[in-house]
């Protein structure tokens, strides 16, 4: 069977060991990264036509769309945290009692 002929290394288990990481820890901007890599393959492979290569554009656009929006979001984020108020001496605080 498949697994049988599976031939790993080190090398190969600890890439792959990374990209799962990272696609846990940072899902969307590897899933962006992935539609756009994918559609840039999909570029290079397809035959030069209008029809073969809307997919592959649909693909970059929404990669680059959705790395723009959660960089968005991560500013906003940022600006937000620095905009609120930090009172840590509150009456109900557990370290002011």
């Amino acid at each position: 069977m498949v697994l049988q002929n599976l031939d790993l290394n080190l090398r190969d288990v600890v890439i792959f060991a990374i990209l799962v990481w990272l696609f846990i820890r940072y899902t969307w901007v590897m899933a962006s990264l992935t539609l756009l890599l994918s559609g840039v393959a999909l570029l290079v492979l397809l035959p030069l036509d209008i029809y073969y290569s809307l997919l592959p554009l649909v693909l970059i656009g929404l990669g680059l769309g959705m790395l723009l929006h959660h960089y968005q979001q991560r500013q906003l984020a940022l600006k937000r945290e620095a905009r609120t108020p930090r009172t840590y001496t509150q009456k109900e605080d557990e370290l002011h009692l």
